[in-house]
């Protein structure tokens, strides 16, 4: 599968994220299964069990690569595997108390519609926005906040109908940045202009890491690649509050990975033999095979039930 697109970011996109790569989904079991087994020694699963959640957030050929590679390749199997990253983002963050560590999951959380998986991130910000370190560590006080996410915080604010972090979130970083515009003209985009959002799409291109070396204003939009995710989920809100969305005609907007969503994806967590792997392993604080989770599913499921690989 081959397509000829004129935008040279979106060029090397393509070919730096290997976009139209199949993954080899038993080379990416090997290696979650690598990481389940370094993160379930003894000490861990007496002493420290919810860490184990972290084993979600290794193997990303399962997560967040296989769902922007299957979107690239317009495969509808894709939406399953967004849902996916949402969970294991939300369950693999732990005691990680920097504000733009989570924003990843908070978009991706409102990007399949999991209001549930919202509301447990943002009690986590909320947690750790508490500590101590918040108002005596210069290194928190100071602290980077990219402009799309306080972006997210104010739309999951317009979706849920409450962020009870937002408000504090805002007191760090420089504010909404190039999407001041977006919140002061909130009841009406009507006025604003093509070249505003032909901007903003330079501006997610220019910050989804292909330029050389790791500088920080250039891996804003990491996790969601080449997905303009953080203005598919402007609409997405605006669309659900009856507010006008416009249509934007930049070449971003025309690659596949600018489709909304399809809801419900199709994925259910109960029947996702990696997730019921690790929650079942942190509830009971015993270790499992791969197999012996397929076969308990299939026991409590039936037999042909749909498990999701």
């Amino acid at each position: 599968m081959s397509r000829k697109f004129r935008h040279k970011l979106i060029q090397k996109a393509i070919k730096h994220y290997r976009y139209e790569e199949v993954l080899d989904q038993k080379t990416n079991l090997k290696d979650f299964e690598r990481r389940y087994k370094n993160f379930t020694d003894k000490d861990t699963l007496k002493n420290y069990t919810n860490t184990i959640y972290k084993v979600l957030s290794g193997a990303p050929q399962a997560i967040h690569i296989a769902a922007k590679n299957l979107l690239f390749q317009e495969n509808p199997e894709c939406w399953k595997y967004f849902e996916r990253t949402a969970l294991f983002w939300t369950y693999a963050h732990i005691k990680d108390e920097w504000i733009d560590h989570l924003k990843d999951a908070l978009e991706y959380a409102l990007f399949v519609e999991r209001d549930d998986l919202l509301k447990i991130l943002l009690d986590k910000s909320k947690a750790y926005l508490s500590l101590d370190a918040y108002q005596n560590n210069k290194d928190h006080i100071k602290q980077k906040v990219y402009p799309s996410t306080h972006l997210v915080h104010f739309l999951i604010e317009k979706w849920l109908g409450e962020n009870p972090v937002k408000t504090t979130v805002l007191k760090y970083g420089d504010g909404y940045g190039i999407y001041q515009r977006l919140i002061d003209d909130w009841e009406d985009y009507s006025q604003i202009e093509s070249s505003y959002w032909d901007q903003l799409c330079e501006y997610h291109l220019n910050a989804i890491g292909l330029q050389a070396g790791e500088k920080y204003e250039h891996e804003e939009f990491l996790g969601c690649g080449l997905i303009p995710m953080e203005l598919l989920n402007l609409f997405k809100t605006r669309k659900k509050l009856g507010l006008d969305v416009p249509e934007i005609t930049h070449e971003l907007f025309q690659t596949p990975m600018a489709k909304q969503p399809q809801i419900p994806t199709g994925y259910n967590q109960e029947l996702d033999v990696r997730f019921q792997m690790i929650d079942r392993t942190v509830k009971t604080k015993k270790k499992h095979t791969y197999q012996q989770i397929v076969e308990i599913l299939k026991d409590e499921h039936g037999e042909n039930a749909n498990l999701f690989y």
